[in-house]
């Protein structure tokens, strides 16, 4: 099962294409951004006896929108790192769609509590403007930071809810092993 969007509403298939995309531009450019600036400090840093001033400030917040970003893609994807050895040893589609609705549906649980918390994180960071606190030389308020955990959690408890509504409408034949990974096949 690779794209799921095609078992969506068309509508719906649409608006996460798109939220994938941008998602992953973002990605592209983050990396690059950290990448650029690393280079720039060693530059300035070795080549000119200088520093790169506050890059840490700035770089603090492209990690923190690249994670959580491409956190979301990694749930829409289903592509975390996991150590599930029950995928290879499960090869009934009746039993892998069972696990595979268990498994989402308590991904989805976790990530809606997460949501939640981040959800009071927000509004505590609202709360305290014009007092926002803010990074030491740039003044960047932490709030662009954290506010990359609530849309994070927000866009992986949207994927997850897709992803369980999906695996509860398709029948259990898509969740087949394809016969060129079976390893029973090749013995």
């Amino acid at each position: 099962m690779k794209d799921l969007s095609r078992d969506l509403p068309p509508g719906l298939a649409r608006l996460v294409r798109i939220l994938l995309r941008l998602q992953t531009i973002y990605v592209c450019f983050g990396c690059i951004a950290m990448a650029l600036t690393f280079f720039l400090v060693v530059v300035f840093r070795y080549g000119f006896n200088a520093d790169l001033f506050a890059y840490e400030e700035w770089l603090l917040i492209i990690c923190f929108w690249l994670y959580f970003i491409a956190a979301a893609i990694g749930t829409w994807e289903g592509a975390h790192v996991n150590a599930d050895l029950l995928d290879f040893v499960i090869l009934d589609p009746v039993k892998r769609r069972a696990r595979a609705i268990l498994i989402t549906g308590i991904e989805l649980l976790v990530t809606l509590v997460l949501f939640y918390w981040s959800t009071v994180m927000m509004i505590e960071e609202i709360g305290d403007y014009p007092r926002y606190q803010t990074t030491i030389a740039l003044q960047i308020p932490f709030f662009v930071p954290r506010a990359a955990i609530f849309v994070g959690f927000g866009l992986m408890g949207f994927y997850s809810a897709l992803r369980l509504y999906i695996f509860l409408k398709l029948p259990a034949a898509r969740f087949a092993v394809p016969a060129d990974s079976d390893p029973a096949a090749g013995a």
